[in-house]
C-alpha cells in the first residue's frame, strides 16, 4: 500500500470515529423526520421572530418556524405583507414589528421556554438559524403573533400551515395589526 493511501484510509477512519464519538447524525433523510423538544432560555430578542437562546451553555439562534413580523432594522417591504408600497405603509410596519418585538421579549426574555422543531420543515435557514416552534407557558408565540396581526404566514413547509394560514385570515378579517385601515390593507 503506498503512502497517499494509507494516509487517505487513516483520514477516513479518524472522520468516522469522531463523527461516531460526537453522536452526530450524517443521514439528512433520518434527521428531517424527527422532531426535537427541548427546553432554553432567551438571552436575547433580535426582532418580532427572531430570539438568541441558551441551551446548556450553548448559544444558538432560533427563527420562529411558519411567520414573518415586519422588520425593526433595515426597509419593509410592505408588498410582502399585501399592502402597497407607501411610506404610510412602511411607517406602519415598522410599528407593527416593533409591537411584535416588544411582545416577544415581555413573553420569553430571560425565561425558560420551549423550543419544537417539525419533521417536515428544514432544521436551519438560509442563515442558519434553527427553524423552530416557539412556546412560552403552553402558548405559541408563532400563534400569538398572527392572532395579534403582528405577523403574516411565511411560506414554507411546515405541518402547522394551515392552523396559521387560518389565524392570519381571522386577524385579516377582524382588521388587527398590518391588516387594519391605517396600514393600508383593504
Amino acid at each position: 500500500m503506498n503512502q497517499e493511501k494509507a494516509i487517505t484510509i487513516l483520514l477516513i477512519t479518524i472522520f468516522t470515529l469522531s463523527i461516531i464519538k460526537t453522536g452526530i447524525d450524517i443521514n439528512p433523510a433520518k434527521q428531517e423526520n424527527k422532531t426535537q423538544n427541548f427546553t432554553a432560555k432567551t438571552i436575547e430578542v433580535v426582532d418580532g421572530d427572531t430570539i438568541d437562546i441558551n441551551r446548556n451553555g450553548v448559544e444558538d439562534t432560533v427563527r420562529i418556524l411558519g411567520i414573518d413580523t415586519p422588520e425593526t432594522q433595515g426597509q419593509n417591504t410592505p408588498n410582502e405583507f399585501g399592502l402597497k408600497n407607501t411610506s404610510k405603509n412602511r411607517k406602519c410596519l415598522r410599528k407593527i414589528g416593533e409591537k411584535a418585538t416588544q411582545l416577544a421579549k415581555q413573553k420569553t426574555f430571560e425565561k425558560q421556554i420551549k423550543i419544537i422543531t417539525d419533521p417536515k420543515s428544514d432544521r436551519r435557514g438560509n442563515y442558519g438559524r434553527l427553524l423552530a416552534y416557539i412556546q412560552y407557558n403552553q402558548t405559541s408565540l408563532g400563534q400569538k403573533m398572527l392572532k395579534k396581526g403582528y405577523a403574516r404566514v411565511y411560506n414554507s413547509t411546515f405541518t402547522q400551515k394551515q392552523k396559521y394560514r387560518t389565524l392570519e385570515t381571522e386577524s385579516r378579517q377582524k382588521q388587527t395589526g398590518i391588516w387594519n385601515q391605517t396600514c393600508g390593507a383593504s
